[in-house]
């Protein structure tokens, strides 16, 4: 394993990956950018239900995948599940949003993997070009999927679950963030959208934790786990 502009080179799955600290996975390889739980609308959904959130969280995910393209070089994104938050969301504002920011990857090759909130919110819309597919994809090494499983066969990509980690000191005082779970079989992304919260992450047999604060990406040392059943077979 090696630091690359912050983030971590790992080996999985029989490849190199990096783990981005901007919550994304590189295969240089293949060019290759992968996020997941974008969530984009969010905010105006919760502005429909009436709770006044201001709609600036679509338009800052957006610059920070721009700069993740552009750092990279990466000619290909998967976005695996969660593109859209809900039906309410695909308002006027969230689709001139996105619709600026493939204006400006225009030669990018975009795909989704559909997941739960995918399913109720409907397809992108067709000015982003983004080819879409069921779960699980397997254009790759190793399968693209949005909900976790127990078994595949294939090692695979996930997300769904928003996995967050704590560290505690002995005062009491603690740091939560978003991390990557990385097992034998599978990696689960922590979610991409700045507007989405964290769900504490039970580390199963074997399970690495990658922290990320946006800037470094962390390992936590497994010292002192106790290894459990995963929980992201639960619902979300």
């Amino acid at each position: 394993m090696s630091l690359n502009n912050g983030g971590l080179e790992l080996g999985w799955g029989g490849e190199t990956l990096l783990i981005c600290p901007e919550k994304a996975v590189f295969w240089k390889k293949r060019k290759a950018l992968f996020v997941a739980d974008t969530h984009f609308g969010k905010a105006a959904t919760f502005r429909k239900s009436g709770i006044p959130v201001p709609e600036t969280s679509s338009r800052d995910d957006c610059l920070l995948l721009e700069q993740l393209v552009s750092r990279t070089k990466a000619e290909t994104l998967v976005f695996l599940g969660d593109f859209l938050h809900a039906r309410e969301g695909r308002t006027e504002e969230v689709r001139l949003d996105l619709i600026a920011w493939r204006e400006r990857l225009p030669k990018l090759e975009l795909h989704l993997v559909r997941g739960n909130h995918d399913l109720r919110s409907g397809d992108p819309w067709p000015e982003l070009g983004i080819k879409c597919h069921p779960e699980p994809w397997r254009e790759y090494e190793f399968e693209l999927r949005h909900h976790p499983v127990e078994r595949s066969s294939k090692p695979y990509l996930a997300g769904h679950v928003h996995p967050g980690f704590a560290l505690r000191e002995r005062g009491g005082t603690s740091l939560r963030a978003p991390c990557f779970q990385v097992g034998e079989e599978r990696i689960i992304l922590p979610a991409f959208g700045d507007f989405t919260g964290l769900r504490k992450v039970v580390p199963g047999e074997g399970d690495r934790i990658f922290m990320t604060d946006g800037r470094e990406v962390l390992e936590v040392p497994a010292r002192g786990w106790k290894s459990t059943t995963p929980n992201w077979k639960r619902k979300v």
